[in-house]
């Protein structure tokens, strides 16, 4: 009996201490409370394990692991605070409960747990991370005063080296700011512009032009996509008042992007530099092919804003002397008949070419009445088909017809065109006005039969012959003006 008692005794110590060897851990327990959903039976098993005295750094590990693995990140991120209050200086859980931080979208904790694991291990991904998070939360001071303390630059990626002398610029630390700039410059791609925007400013406000203008001679070549940068520095160069480099720099943008002279010199001009502006249009349609009639408006129009009339004088009489350049002729010759008046273009007129005038014979039109010759206004009238100009021409050429010629020859020539079915559309409501004006019924049943075959509404036809009397009346008042001058 003694050996039956001894041997259930030892059984059952051993299936006792089989269970127990069994029994899930505190961690375990914890894993599988949150697993389960059962978070507030977790929390009050951490809850009382740590009022036990369960600080030790391996059981919050552990906890920490198991509860970050089933979701319940703020539970981890607690027991990885409590663990680094004993162990202050692991690396590896710093990590980890930073990831935790930016994982929840946690920003100060988790640039605060960054800030102590940099301090204990730099390393690149770390360090990039937590100026990332500086930037994210436009924190400038710390991350400036961050970067002026990193001593191994290798450390920095280029656009954070630019960054540093961007935050110094803005903190008035001109000279280290310009250290950084400089050697940003060099590190940058050769697109980037940010940085060098600052850094050109910079040098110009130091006094250091010579540099200033060498390194913007190399961004300009790498800029020549983004041809607002070229005329950036420009225009700055031009109010630092270095009128060479100003010159030579917009001779490079525009070499570049030949459609930003007119707008370079504009803008030049209008920040006061006048004569800067005047030398970057200087050498505009000189020894090369002749310019389009759109860019030569843009020429009148941008040396008319400089104010330099004596320049745009000199350009309109090399284009005049240009033989074969009759585009260019006729239309420089009318832009500044646009601006100045007729009687302004007297010099120019003389070196006028026949062929030159033809390519606009409403222009020369208008010229002629102008000058007193109202038989060569109205010979180069009857050479021009309405259909081949565009619509507010149209209107201009009968309103010049009825000017030289009278009502009853305008009205002639569109019943002409009408007839002979080449009469356009939006000409029909000026036909019809004319015809009703004269009383002549044949011509205003010939206009409402062809109004009724078009395809036009009503309306519209009431709008447009509105709208065309209105600038009828207006050219005519203007051509009266011109014969009431002679």
């Amino acid at each position: 009996m003694r050996i039956g008692w001894r041997f259930l005794g030892l059984w059952a110590f051993a299936a006792a201490a089989t269970a127990y060897a069994l029994s899930p851990g505190s961690e375990e327990q914890l894993a599988m409370l949150a697993r389960d959903g059962r978070t507030s039976e977790a929390a009050s098993e951490l809850a009382r394990l740590l009022a036990l005295g369960r600080r030790d750094p391996a059981f919050l590990a552990a906890a920490a692991r198991a509860l970050e693995s089933t979701g319940n990140r703020g539970l981890a991120e607690d027991l990885l605070e409590r663990y680094l209050v004993e162990r202050p200086g692991d690396v590896q859980v710093l990590e980890w409960l930073a990831n935790l931080y930016r994982a929840s979208d946690d920003r100060p904790a988790a640039t605060r747990t960054l800030v102590t694991l940099v301090a204990l291990a730099p390393t690149r991904p770390r360090l990039w991370a937590l100026l990332d998070l500086y930037r994210a939360q436009e924190r400038l001071d710390e991350e400036r005063e961050f970067l002026k303390g990193i001593v191994d630059e290798t450390l920095l990626r280029p656009v954070d080296v630019e960054r540093l002398g961007i935050l110094l610029s803005w903190a008035g630390e001109r000279a280290a700011a310009l250290d950084a700039l400089r050697r940003a410059d060099a590190l940058m791609p050769a697109t980037q512009e940010i940085g060098r925007i600052v850094l050109f400013d910079l040098l110009l406000a130091e006094g250091l032009r010579e540099e200033a203008a060498e390194r913007a001679g190399h961004w300009v070549a790498d800029w020549r996509d983004k041809p607002w940068l070229g005329v950036h520095v420009v225009r700055r160069m031009a109010a630092r008042g270095d009128p060479a480099s100003a010159v030579a720099l917009g001779a490079q943008v525009i070499a570049l992007s030949p459609a930003t002279r007119f707008y370079l010199a504009r803008v030049v001009a209008e920040d006061g530099s006048r004569r800067i502006a005047t030398m970057l249009l200087e050498d505009w349609a000189q020894g090369g092919p002749q310019p389009s009639s759109d860019a030569v408006a843009g020429y009148v129009a941008a040396a008319y804003a400089v104010g330099d009339v004596a320049a745009l004088w000199r350009k309109a009489s090399r284009i005049l002397a240009e033989p074969g350049w009759y585009e260019a002729q006729i239309a420089i010759v009318e832009a500044l008949a646009l601006r100045y008046g007729l009687d302004a273009i007297a010099p120019l007129r003389p070196r006028l070419p026949w062929a030159a005038l033809q390519r606009q014979p409403l222009f020369a039109a208008r010229l002629a009445l102008h000058e007193g010759n109202p038989f060569l206004a109205r010979r180069v009238l009857e050479s021009v088909d309405p259909e081949t100009l565009t619509a507010p021409a149209r209107i201009e050429w009968v309103a010049l017809v009825s000017l030289i010629s009278g009502d009853a020859a305008a009205l002639a020539a569109l019943g002409d065109l009408l007839r002979r079915d080449r009469l356009p559309t939006d000409l029909l409501p000026v036909q019809l006005r004319l015809a009703e004006r004269l009383g002549h019924g044949g011509e205003q049943r010939l206009g409402l039969d062809a109004l009724r075959r078009s395809a036009l509404a009503p309306a519209t036809i009431a709008r447009q012959a509105q709208a065309q009397q209105a600038q009828v009346q207006s050219t005519a008042k203007a051509g009266l003006d011109a014969r009431s001058v002679q």
